[in-house]
């Protein structure tokens, strides 16, 4: 006995195949995953994000920072409405806290150096 194994010129259930029934269940199962009839898809028939897949979530508006799976979470945060109004409250805290920063004095820079001059401009790091 020989371990040969014929190799299938077609999957089963293409129309070229040479044991083609249009109503078997692999011919079924080829169509719907290979003849779109109404143009190219976007991705392959069960691919998590192709609209026709169970669990997918082409159809939700996705604005920015919103989660459409948990409207009820701050956008931007992901906090729940407790921790949210805890964090506005202590932010609020820290506001009434803070002081005014000094006022920077202004300082000249140096004369930069000739042009066609190797010498570093005055005022660098270890001089």
């Amino acid at each position: 006995m020989s371990n040969l194994k014929v190799e299938d010129a077609f999957p089963p259930g293409h129309p070229a195949r040479h044991d083609y029934k249009p109503d078997s269940p692999e011919a079924l199962e080829w169509r719907r995953k290979n003849v779109h009839p109404l143009g190219e898809r976007d991705f392959p028939v069960d691919h998590p994000k192709a609209c026709d897949s169970a669990g997918s979530t082409n159809h939700l508006e996705w604005l920015p920072g919103v989660d459409p799976l948990h409207p009820e979470l701050e956008a931007h945060t992901g906090r729940d409405a407790a921790t949210a109004a805890r964090m506005q409250a202590l932010n609020a805290e820290l506001a009434a806290q803070a002081t005014e920063s000094p006022i920077a004095e202004p300082r000249e820079a140096p004369e930069p150096p000739k042009p066609g001059s190797a010498a570093l401009p005055s005022g660098q790091p270890g001089q």
